[in-house]
C-alpha cells in the first residue's frame, strides 16, 4: 500500500490507525471467480491490543466493498474478533478465517511428507487453537499417531477423548522427526530440541522455531501453502503482492484461496468462522478446491520440495 499511495510512512517508521484500510491488488481465476486483497495497515499490536476499534476498521472496509460473495480474513485478522464472528455480526457478507483451508492443506502436507520419509508418527504445536485440533483430528483419521504437546489438564483431557498422545512441547519436538506447526503464531520451540534430520511442517507465521543455530539436516516446510491454479491471474500489482506477502511466484496461502473458493462455488455458508471447525468443513472445502485445481504443495520458501530432498531422514527413500 505504501507503493500504492507513494506514501513512505506505511513501509517507514509510520503505521496503524492514521491509514485507512485500501486495495493492493486484484486477483482472479477466469471463469470462476475475481478477488481483492484489501489492507488493514494496523500494527500486530494495536490489531491485538484494541480489538473492538479492529472489527470497526474491518467492518468499515467490508462496507466500502460493493457486489462481494464472501470476505477472508489473512494473518492477525483472523484471529481479532472472536475469530471473524464479531466481523460477521456487523456486516452482511460471509465472513471466513481460512482456517478450513489451512488445516486441509497442513493435513496432506504433513501426510506427504510421511509417505517420503517412512515416519509414522508426529508431535503437534499448536493443539489448543482451531487448526491444532482439526488438524490432529485429520492426521489421526489417516492412521498417523499424533502427539498432541501443550500445558493444563483441559489440554489434556481433550487430547485424551480424542484419542491422540499428550505431552510437553520440549519433550514432543525432541522425540519425533516430524513436527506439525499447527499454531496461529510461532516462536515456541527452541531450535536445540528439534532433532537432526527432522523435519518441520509450519502454518506459523512467524515460524514455529525460535531464532538460533538450526540442527543439522532439518528442513522447514511451509504448512499451508498450495499450488498456484492453472490460469490464475494476477496483473502487475498481483505479482508484487504476491511476493512482499511471502507467496512466491508459485503458491498461494490458505486465506486468499478460502474466499475465493466460496466466490467460485457460490457458498454463502464460512467453511471456518470462530474457535470451532468440524472435519466435515475441511472435507467440503478440499472437494470445492480440488474442483478448481488447488492442490497441497510441499516448500521450503517459495521453492517446491520433492522426495529427494528427504533421503537424509531416518527412514526416507532417496
Amino acid at each position: 500500500m505504501g507503493v500504492r499511495r507513494l506514501d513512505f510512512g506505511l513501509y517507514g517508521s509510520r503505521h496503524g490507525r492514521d491509514f485507512d484500510a485500501g486495495r493492493i491488488c486484484e486477483v482472479s481465476m477466469p471463469g470462476a471467480a475475481v478477488g481483492e486483497i484489501i489492507s488493514v495497515p494496523w500494527m500486530p499490536h494495536e490489531l491485538l491490543e484494541d480489538q473492538s476499534s479492529a472489527v470497526d476498521a474491518m467492518a468499515e472496509a467490508v462496507d466500502a466493498l460493493s457486489g462481494v460473495s464472501a470476505v477472508g480474513l489473512g494473518s492477525l485478522l483472523a484471529v481479532v474478533g472472536s475469530r471473524g464472528e464479531a466481523l460477521a455480526s456487523r456486516v452482511d457478507v460471509p465472513i471466513t478465517t481460512g482456517a478450513a483451508a489451512t488445516s486441509w492443506a497442513a493435513i496432506e502436507n504433513t501426510l506427504q511428507v510421511l509417505d517420503w520419509t517412512g515416519e509414522k508418527s508426529v508431535a503437534l504445536l499448536g493443539f489448543s487453537g482451531t487448526v491444532g485440533e482439526t488438524v490432529a483430528a485429520g492426521l489421526k483419521r489417516a492412521g498417523v499417531e499424533v502427539t498432541a504437546t501443550g500445558r493444563g489438564r483441559a489440554l489434556a483431557r481433550r487430547a485424551e477423548e480424542m484419542g491422540v498422545g499428550f505431552t510437553s512441547i520440549q519433550e514432543g519436538v525432541s522425540s519425533h522427526k516430524v513436527v506439525v506447526g499447527a499454531g496461529t503464531t510461532g516462536s515456541v520451540v527452541e531450535p536445540q530440541w528439534m532433532q537432526t534430520n527432522s523435519v518441520l511442517v509450519d502454518v506459523a507465521l512467524p515460524s514455529s522455531l525460535k531464532k538460533g543455530e538450526r540442527p543439522t539436516g532439518l528442513l522447514i516446510l511451509a504448512g499451508e501453502a498450495m499450488d498456484l491454479p492453472k490460469g490464475w491471474r494476477r496483473g502487475f500489482w498481483g505479482r508484487i503482492y504476491h511476493l512482499l506477502a511471502g507467496y512466491g511466484p508459485h503458491q498461494i496461502y490458505a486465506c486468499l484461496a478460502e474466499p475465493m473458493v466460496m466466490a467460485a462455488h457460490g457458498i454463502d455458508e464460512p467453511f471456518a468462522q470462530g474457535r470451532k471447525l468440524s472435519l466435515e468443513k475441511v472435507d467440503v472445502f478440499s472437494e470445492a478446491a480440488q474442483d478448481l485445481g488447488l492442490e497441497a504443495r510441499l516448500a521450503s520458501g517459495w521453492k517446491s520440495v520433492e522426495k529427494k530432498h528427504f533421503a537424509h531422514i531416518q527412514g526416507g527413500v532417496g
